[in-house]
């Protein structure tokens, strides 16, 4: 198997590991984090959202690009290709 059939089988898995997002008309599996980062007495400073994606899925991604995620409208903050360039990570900040 190659890498990117390997990639399409991990995004495409049915083991409730991924989830889909839209990215205009364009919907596909993808991973997504909800990070909580804490300080001090275990207050919450601040979410991160982050997506992981097969940048083939979303190949026009781009900062202010709206996703949706669960019902949930995400904003595009950056967007970073993975180690092998076949993934992307985007930062979300939720709307």
């Amino acid at each position: 198997m190659t890498f990117a059939t390997d990639l399409a089988a991990l995004y495409s898995a049915d083991d409730g590991l991924t989830v889909a997002a839209t990215v205009g008309a364009t919907t596909a599996q993808v991973h997504f984090e909800q990070l909580d980062i804490t300080g001090l007495g275990d207050d919450r400073i601040v979410t991160a959202y982050v997506m992981r994606c097969i940048a083939a899925d979303f190949p026009t991604l781009a900062r202010g690009d709206a996703v949706t995620i669960a019902a949930t409208t995400y904003t595009v903050i950056d967007v970073r290709a993975g180690e092998f360039g076949d993934e992307v990570v985007a930062r979300l900040s939720r709307d």
